[in-house]
């Protein structure tokens, strides 16, 4: 009696490989710009937490622009 063969399917979909940074080139706003930014807006934080802050946006902005891209509604 023969075995039947599993079909393996990949773990991941194409779009978990997506990274936006292979079409677009992105620029990191300079930590003592964003405490300036930060300070002027009445928000004071230290350089420590805006450097969190902004690996937040970062990351935030790559998901927005990959949904946005991918998104095929």
């Amino acid at each position: 009696m023969s075995k039947k063969k599993s079909k393996k399917t990949p773990k991941t979909d194409g779009s978990s490989l997506f990274e936006p940074e292979s079409i677009m080139k992105f620029q990191e706003m300079p930590l003592d710009v964003a405490v300036k930014m930060f300070k002027e807006s009445g928000i004071y934080v230290s350089d420590e937490e805006t450097s969190e802050i902004l690996s937040l946006f970062h990351t935030l902005t790559k998901i927005t622009i990959k949904e946005f891209l991918l998104n095929k509604d």
